[in-house]
């Protein structure tokens, strides 16, 4: 998936397309509930913001995982520490 997102980003900037990667994690819903104090796991509130980190990041070709963004806020960065890019190697013919 990240491969096909940096591909995607690369090809889809000139045209001011922004294509990102979110990796929410395991996360406790209704749907699909998690037992009380599992590490790793992430709220909709977590996945949520993690979503709203990229679409305001004005950044392509990036991935993130929430629990880095929690990780982040945790020790006070700034949210774009948790944004990494995606860095493919170019094929050439």
């Amino acid at each position: 998936l990240e491969g096909m997102t940096a591909s995607l980003a690369e090809e889809l900037k000139d045209k001011n397309i922004l294509v990102n990667t979110l990796s929410p994690g395991m996360v406790d819903t209704k749907s699909f509930p998690k037992p009380p104090g599992r590490k790793g796991v992430r709220s909709a509130e977590s996945v949520e913001d993690g979503l709203f980190t990229i679409l305001e990041s004005g950044m392509t070709g990036h991935y993130l995982h929430v629990d880095e963004l929690d990780e982040a806020r945790g020790k006070g960065l700034d949210d774009s520490i948790a944004m990494k890019p995606i860095r493919e190697n170019v094929f050439l013919s």
